[in-house]
């Protein structure tokens, strides 16, 4: 048998020299980097190959450095990524069956997203209809955790709860349920996302940090599992920010938070300790894995610049499956995001992961969706094999030179937000949400031309689709019936004697006496003072584009037909189709009934055919060669018979000729250089739709 060595020996390697003038000849005189090079929103220039000259430097090995390999020397091999998810229950009761349900199929961390109310301290006798388990878990006294949490081994599990702008009463509540237990998790209390996320924060900066404090400082004393401080990149995710401004808000909204806990007289290392993240997760694959490794040495490098040692250097993060690529169109489809988004965050080395139901931005989950989602996470970690190797990305030459140039630039930016007085100062200034919003602009432009596909919305539309029933809530009737529980349960509790300095300590003996958030709330925060920001875009990449397909359906449902676009197929189908298939994919997409005929011989019975179809609009398919002679007869000819209607011709015309279809009648010239959302939207006004 022969060895490895002489296996191949009569094939020559190939030198990047000569892969490069092999590319070179094909390109035919194009310029190499305009074509084979591509520029990224990050602004980072991406090569078609890497090879060992582009990594002049030597990562560190898994758990040890600067951790760009990981935290954990044998990664996932001892101690595997947690798998979270967000159930959708608006109730301690419906929870708490969801969740054992979750526990005994493969969940193992618990994800607490809290409703409105609760998540800013109030109680749901003293809210109002329709926000009471809207979007999230109702809670306003230690007794629904209990409720939520019954038959639940807090010792065994992580749980994470999510607030908006008042987190030390919730932590309180969940206090005094888990009385005697050792609790590991974290509460996410981010009062910077919730401020640029929304705009404004009902209380000042300073109290909330006050409150921060009383959770941290406990947290350090008593339950150092458990996390105190959350930074979380999703609503700069949702608003459109690339990688890089999503590590770079991520890391100052940190250092904010450090230097806060600092000046309370707290200790780098116990405050580094407490601090979560939780980073979205997108469709850019080795972009999403590089920011995860970046993450890790902008964190250690950070941590380190604070006065940091040890185990405070090291990231702790839960990756969540981002909202601003899902569709409701072709919904399904969302299933195959989060599967990527799911690989890229176990590659990347996260240590726990939340994937969204594929319907979340539609309905409330049903029990399908959610079983769906946590399989996702099942199958990779129990029958991919992705647990057997510690950073598999690791030596990729092309993944650690884009995570060296995802780290600098988020370095870069995250300085400038320092410069201008930190994370508070950098959003009050607009500085934050302008940067993110010339990046989703340049993303929309992708969007809009089809450059940048989201599949089953600005390209490849299902026509065919029905959609998914409705499945929501009576929030009428959970309203009610909170109330009335929340009320039942209240006690008298000499709430009064609490104070914004008491500690957490008095503050959990106040909720296992029957207090509740709500009052726990008004004893800790005495401020009268808000703050207020411009607020984040926050939007999914490509619902201007649903928006149309909902205009035209709309149309449909009051008229009986969609609005029609006309494809004039001249000659035989090798001639047009595949002009014709991109036209109908370009219409289709904004809900148009697309009229494609099988191909005309002549100008004259194409016109002839479109003045049968009711169609006001029409568009000329077949090749260059063929068009000087067929655009302008075929024009003429549906100019003729229908002077009111409006012609273009697929295709861009040379500079020579323009003038000549345009003179003919061609209205206009539909290409890949066109703006797909323009255009569908052009078309749709003018035909009544929009």
């Amino acid at each position: 048998m022969q060895d490895k060595q002489s296996l191949f020996s009569e094939f020559k390697p190939a030198t990047y020299e000569e892969w490069y003038a092999a590319a070179e000849k094909l390109l035919k005189g194009a310029p190499f980097d305009k074509k084979m090079n591509t520029k990224t929103p990050e602004g980072i220039v991406l090569k078609p190959i890497y090879n060992r000259s582009d990594v002049d430097f030597e990562p560190t090995p898994p758990g040890f450095g600067d951790f760009v390999r990981g935290v954990k020397p044998d990664g996932n091999k001892t101690k595997p990524w947690l798998i979270s998810q967000e159930l959708s229950a608006a109730t301690p009761e419906e929870f708490n069956a969801k969740i054992l349900d979750a526990l005994n199929k493969g969940q193992t961390s618990i994800e607490i997203v809290l409703d409105k109310p609760s998540a800013n301290g109030i109680d749901a006798d003293k809210s109002k209809e329709g926000d009471v388990g809207a979007c999230g878990l109702s809670i306003s006294t230690a007794e629904d955790f209990k409720k939520a949490l019954k038959g639940v081994a807090l010792e065994c599990v992580d749980v994470n709860i999510s607030t908006q702008s008042s987190a030390a009463p919730v932590f309180a509540a969940f206090l005094a349920a888990s009385v005697g237990k050792k609790i590991s998790g974290g509460i996410r209390f981010d009062p910077l996302g919730t401020l640029a996320s929304g705009g404004s924060l009902p209380r000042s900066m300073d109290c909330a940090l006050n409150e921060m404090h009383m959770i941290a400082s406990y947290c350090a004393k008593n339950a150092k599992q458990f996390g105190a401080i959350g930074v979380d990149t999703m609503p700069y995710s949702s608003a459109g920010a690339s990688v890089v401004e999503e590590l770079a808000c991520a890391m100052a909204t940190a250092s904010y938070y450090i230097r806060a806990m600092l000046e309370r007289g707290m200790e780098i290392d116990d405050v580094a300790a407490l601090v979560r993240f939780r980073f979205a997760l997108g469709s850019n694959f080795f972009m999403e894995i590089a920011k995860f490794r970046a993450a890790r040495v902008l964190w250690a490098n950070m941590v380190k610049a604070f006065g940091g040692t040890g185990d405070s250097l090291k990231i702790k993060v839960n990756a969540r499956t981002a909202f601003f690529n899902k569709t409701k169109f072709d919904p399904y489809v969302n299933m195959l995001r989060t599967a990527t988004e799911a690989f890229s965050g176990v590659i990347g080395g996260t240590d726990s992961m939340t994937v969204g139901a594929f319907d979340e931005i539609i309905r409330k989950p049903d029990e399908f969706s959610e079983r769906i989602a946590r399989n996702q996470q099942v199958i990779l970690q129990e029958e991919c094999g992705l647990s057997d190797v510690a950073d598999p990305a690791g030596g990729s030459y092309y993944v650690e030179t884009l995570t060296r140039a995802v780290a600098q630039r988020a370095w870069d930016m995250f300085v400038e937000i320092e410069k201008l007085g930190g994370m508070l100062e950098a959003l009050k200034s607009g500085f934050v949400q302008d940067k993110i919003a010339a990046v989703s602009a340049l993303r929309r432009k992708g969007y809009d031309s089809r450059r940048s596909s989201v599949v089953g919305t600005n390209n490849y539309a299902n026509m065919t689709e029905k959609p998914l029933p409705a499945n929501c809530d009576d929030l009428a009737k959970v309203f009610k019936d909170r109330s009335a529980a929340v009320s039942a349960a209240r006690k008298e509790v000499e709430i009064g004697k609490l104070c914004p300095k008491c500690g957490m300590e008095k503050l959990a003996e106040a909720a296992e006496k029957g207090a509740s958030i709500g009052e726990m709330r008004q004893a800790v925060c005495k401020c009268n003072a808000s703050e207020s920001v411009k607020p984040l875009d926050i939007h999914r990449a490509v619902e201007h584009f649903e928006k149309l397909r909902v205009a035209s359906a709309d149309y449909k449902a009051k008229n009986g037909s969609a609005p029609k676009i006309f494809l004039a197929t001249m000659g035989p189908l090798v001639q047009h189709k595949i002009r014709a298939d991109f036209i109908r994919g370009f219409f289709e997409v904004g809900g148009f009934d697309v009229v494609y005929p099988n191909g005309f011989a002549d100008a004259d019975a194409a016109a002839k055919a479109f003045a049968d179809s009711g169609c006001k609009y029409a568009v000329i398919c077949s090749t260059d060669a063929t068009y000087p002679e067929l655009v302008p007869a075929v024009s003429k000819a549906i100019k003729a018979l229908k002077p009111e209607s409006v012609v273009y011709m697929a295709g861009a015309a040379p500079e020579e000729l323009e003038p000549v279809y345009r003179g003919a009648g061609c209205d206009g010239f539909i290409n890949i250089k066109s703006n797909n959302y323009e255009v569908l939207k052009s078309v749709l006004s003018d035909l009544g739709v929009l």
